[in-house]
């Protein structure tokens, strides 16, 4: 019978993997899912899917990830998902999220355009903050090795994302 496949917990290897600030922005952003019941799920070596109610809501890499995430060894990322949303933040929804302007400019400088790499290929025109952009992968938006703003701009787009989910089921 086959061993099955050692799933870490995502803080036992982000003490591991990363250092000095990354390792803290990473366990604070692990604290914050938990804190708000999104569990941070194995999904392949240091790779894991954060769902609400069975939808993804990101991802969270670690160095040593599959190499086509390119990422260095003591970096990470948070990977905001979108499945087939064209309306991804707006002003009529989610004013009380992006009422602060260093959202939208974060959010802004950091749209991940396709790669042509098959999930998403050719990419997707969507529209971010009124702003329409083409070719922009499944994984609209990348935080590579977030900062204490960056970070906070990621909660809030989490906790967006969850609302909008919640909001989905109940229509």
């Amino acid at each position: 019978m086959p061993e099955k496949l050692a799933k870490p917990k995502l803080e036992d290897v982000v003490c591991d993997v990363l250092i000095n600030d990354a390792q803290r922005n990473a366990l604070d952003f692990a604290a914050f899912l938990r804190a708000n019941k999104l569990s941070p799920r194995w999904a392949s070596a240091n790779s894991w899917v954060i769902s609400h109610k069975n939808q993804r809501v990101c991802y969270i890499r670690l160095s040593g990830t599959a190499h086509y995430h390119n990422l260095e060894s003591g970096s990470w990322h948070i990977s905001h998902v979108n499945y087939g949303h064209t309306n991804l933040i707006n002003h009529d929804e989610d004013e009380q999220y992006i009422s602060d302007e260093l959202l939208g400019e974060i959010a802004l400088q950091n749209v991940k355009y396709c790669a042509k790499c098959y999930n998403c290929k050719p990419g997707n025109a969507v529209t971010i903050l009124d702003k329409l952009f083409d070719e922009v992968c499944h994984s609209w938006l990348l935080m590579k090795n977030p900062d204490a703003n960056t970070l906070s701009c990621a909660k809030k787009i989490v906790a967006m994302r969850k609302r909008a989910i919640a909001k989905k089921e109940k229509t």
